[in-house]
């Protein structure tokens, strides 16, 4: 009995100094979040797999089931602190639950990484702020792409509509090499700096 108090009062004991660990509460709703959905597009039963997700995806997006959500371009191979393929989609919050419900029950084999997109970038991709569904994937925290502090949070862009098939490796691979100094992963503007200019 006293071995039993000892350890209840050990966890709340615990549970008081966790808690009091927290310096700053942050007060603001998150108003957008990337899900990150991860593939090895060398592998063709994955290929397939993550092609008809996405195909998913785009279909509840264009029948309105995901109204304020956008399907970003392929990602081949390494694409800022991610290591590996992927694709994103980006939701604003009045989407978020149905989408997070879509992505629990149907990801299947893939590894998808949520995280909000708040003026704290850095901060956004590490472990005390990213969930996960399928295997998590080790990301490049100290990315030189992660911006520590940004003026404002990013929204969520209407992006084109992108291609659904999985494109070439080579044909992709420079399109998703950053100018230095900005996301302009599309080399559209390389003046752009989302530091200093609006957006």
């Amino acid at each position: 009995m006293v071995a039993k108090l000892v350890i209840i009062s050990l966890a709340l004991l615990g549970c008081v100094v966790v808690s009091s660990a927290q310096d700053e509460w942050f007060d603001s709703e998150i108003e957008a979040w990337h899900f990150h959905t991860y593939f090895f597009e060398v592998n063709p039963r994955i290929s397939a797999e993550v092609t008809a997700f996405r195909k998913a995806l785009r279909a509840k997006i264009n029948d309105g089931t995901f109204p304020e959500c956008s399907l970003n371009d392929w990602a081949i191979g390494w694409d800022g602190p991610h290591p590996v393929s992927q694709f994103e989609l980006c939701c604003n919050k009045t989407s978020f639950a149905v989408a997070h419900s879509f992505h629990t029950q149907n990801h299947g084999n893939l590894s998808v990484l949520v995280h909000p997109l708040t003026t704290l970038d850095q901060e956004d991709h590490k472990a005390t702020r990213v969930s996960w569904m399928g295997a998590p994937v080790v990301l490049d925290e100290e990315c030189p792409c992660l911006y520590p502090i940004l003026p404002k949070p990013r929204p969520c862009p209407v992006y084109p509509d992108y291609a659904d098939e999985i494109p070439t490796a080579q044909a992709s691979r420079s399109k998703f090499l950053p100018i230095p100094g900005t996301e302009d992963y599309q080399r559209r503007d390389p003046s752009f700096n989302i530091l200093t200019d609006p957006y």
